[in-house]
């Protein structure tokens, strides 16, 4: 069975943290000729002075560096989903800072700029939050089901296979195929493999980790499905004839394990 390597977040601090500020990157931004990133107030503060890049001193633009830095909004969403609370709390600071100041506000800003958008809307998980999900059983991917659909064989009872669960985002994909054996009595000679779509998911793969991973947008329930199929079986290697030597009460006994 693989092993999850667990890495602590200090790990990847150095990745995830403005140089200029010493925090988690907010509204993360790159520079373009190094790609070194920043929170955006932090650069623009101090291209506001400077031609140079504070990392590695690369000129940044000769006359208007401002032109040569680019929005990274890929690892923005990779340190909200990293960091624990750090996009609640972003949010909330926004929604303080316009409740005190509203004539800061910009007219054209989306609602993420005016902090309105909840951990839910932006598809952010946490490890104790209920995931809906719809496990139904698995017919093929598209290609073997086309030749099926052409001559008429159309699926029955395809909506009526459909299940609703609610679990923790937590949960594993290995405890959902347990589940799904024990609800089904599957005999152990077949294994329940989970798939997202058609591909089959690991073992070890969260749902927040499958939401992560795959386009799943949170406006219906997480859509798996499951297939049965046999196990493979080990194959154990005969073992060569042995003598083994048991001593039992200082006497020495030798039993041969050959026919």
């Amino acid at each position: 069975m693989h092993r999850t390597t667990r890495i602590k977040i200090t790990e990847l601090n150095p990745h995830l943290m403005c140089a200029l500020c010493g925090g988690y990157f907010i509204d993360a931004t790159t520079i373009v000729e190094c790609l070194h990133s920043f929170c955006k107030t932090c650069i623009v503060r101090y291209l506001e002075t400077n031609k140079y890049c504070p990392m590695c001193d690369v000129q940044v633009h000769k006359t208007r560096p401002l032109l040569s830095i680019r929005s990274d909004k890929t690892l923005q969403d990779i340190v909200y989903k990293l960091v624990p609370g750090l996009f609640k709390d972003e949010m909330k600071r926004r929604r303080d800072f316009y409740a005190a100041y509203p004539m800061a506000e910009v007219p054209n800003g989306s609602n993420e700029d005016r902090g309105e958008v909840s951990e839910q809307d932006k598809g952010n998980l946490t490890d104790d939050e209920i995931v809906s999900l719809s496990i139904e059983f698995y017919e093929g991917s598209r290609e073997e089901k086309k030749g099926t659909v052409e001559n008429g064989d159309l699926e029955k009872d395809k909506k009526n296979g459909v299940r609703f669960l609610r679990c923790p985002a937590a949960m594993t994909v290995m405890h959902l195929a347990k589940f799904l054996r024990n609800k089904m009595d599957v005999p152990s000679k077949y294994k329940v493999e989970v798939l997202y779509e058609d591909e089959p998911l690991k073992e070890y793969y969260t749902l927040m980790d499958i939401a992560y991973i795959y386009p799943w947008r949170r406006n219906g329930p997480l859509p798996l499905k499951y297939r049965v199929q046999p196990a493979c079986k080990r194959l154990k290697l005969s073992q060569p004839a042995t003598s083994e030597c048991i001593n039992t009460s200082g006497a020495s006994e030798c039993e041969s394990v050959s026919d």
